[in-house]
């Protein structure tokens, strides 16, 4: 068994700064959490805390039932690989595995055993007898998980362990994570900015928000049916665009009106708006850029089209985005079309309004998913 349950947690560094904020939250055994969100909103904080590199300033943290919120981290069965984690570069692979182990005093016999066990779950076998120095960055990175998972943690935690690799070798172990977490008994928690590794390895994910949880969902949910602005500015790929909007009425349905542009909501979408009493009022229209597509041989936007200024072409997420300017705010639209004209010439863009996201102008809570 490895669940874990964080009751009222707070963490208030001296000088009164408080990064994790009353954070209540239960993982199952077994399960796979993605914890998400920017730079500063606690995320790595919570990790130590649970792995018990940093004190928790008030509540509770139980691993199994069992209260662990004072205990050592030795005491915890907890495995943490940072993003600056290294081998350690005078040892052999085979030393790498076993040197913890060592550590503890554990005999021979159960040392091979795990080491032999972690190996072969790992495809490490035929190189135990490496130095760090002659292995490629994927056996590297496997030797480091091995490190960890020979130990048999009840949980392991991941603080943003691959973001520092090229998107190729990211994307193949993706793939090996699911794997590894499926043959071994064990809670993973992984702390991640990347949007492609957290849709990828996530069957549940939260959004952090200073230091409190935003929304705690699916993945896909949060993509989906995300609560405000910040989560679907936060969650998946490609990035979400933010535009300013009046609401109008045609037909008995409802509509956006950009500066630069006019589209028609569908039925259902534009009567709720009309409903909830945003007639004539700004709001938010959020639209991710594989909803946006260049439109060619128009000089002018129709119905469901937006007159905008090319600023360049850039890639992301191994895909070609057209980065342009709508009413002075950049957005990113997903294409393999380079605007003739370059940048500063004009490109019309058409919206799938189906596709669209809205949210109230100053709540920022979302309307319409």
């Amino acid at each position: 068994m490895s669940r874990l349950l964080l009751k009222n947690v707070n963490k208030i560094y001296p000088g009164g700064r408080q990064a994790i904020k009353d954070f209540n939250l239960e993982i199952k055994d077994h399960e796979f959490l993605v914890l998400s969100g920017p730079d500063g909103c606690g995320k790595s904080t919570l990790l130590r805390m649970i792995a018990g590199l940093e004190e928790i300033t008030s509540g509770s943290l139980y691993i199994d039932g069992v209260d662990m919120t004072n205990a050592e981290p030795r005491e915890r069965n907890v495995a943490m690989i940072f993003r600056n984690s290294v081998l350690y570069p005078h040892m052999t692979v085979l030393e790498n595995l076993s040197f913890a182990l060592r550590m503890a005093k554990m005999s021979q016999a159960e040392i091979d055993k795990r080491v032999e066990e972690t190996a072969a779950v790992l495809n490490l076998t035929a190189i135990l007898d490496k130095l760090p120095e002659e292995l490629t960055p994927l056996q590297a990175f496997q030797v480091l998980m091995g490190r960890a998972l020979v130990r048999k943690p009840k949980i392991l935690l991941l603080d943003s362990t691959i973001a520092d690799l090229d998107e190729e070798l990211q994307e193949e172990i993706r793939q090996r994570f699911l794997n590894i977490h499926e043959k071994m008994d064990m809670t993973v928690i992984y702390v991640t900015e990347n949007q492609r590794t957290a849709m990828t390895v996530g069957r549940r994910m939260i959004v952090m928000n200073d230091g409190e949880i935003c929304q705690d969902d699916t993945p896909m949910k949060l993509v989906t049916s995300p609560k405000n602005r910040y989560v679907a500015g936060v969650v998946g790929y490609p990035p979400m665009n933010f535009f300013a909007a009046i609401v109008y009425e045609e037909n008995g349905t409802a509509g956006l009106s950009f500066k630069k542009g006019k589209v028609l909501l569908p039925e259902d979408k534009g009567r709720q708006l009309l409903e909830s009493g945003y007639l004539k009022k700004e709001v938010l229209v959020g639209v991710r850029a594989d909803a946006l597509s260049v439109v060619t041989g128009k000089k002018k936007a129709g119905e469901g089209e937006l007159t905008c200024k090319v600023q360049g072409m850039e890639e992301r997420y191994s895909a070609q985005m057209l980065r342009f300017i709508l009413e002075e705010t950049t957005g990113l639209c997903l294409t393999d079309e380079v605007p003739a004209g370059g940048e500063g010439s004009t490109v019309i863009l058409a919206l799938d309004a189906d596709k669209v996201q809205i949210f109230d102008r100053e709540t920022e809570c979302t309307i319409i998913y």
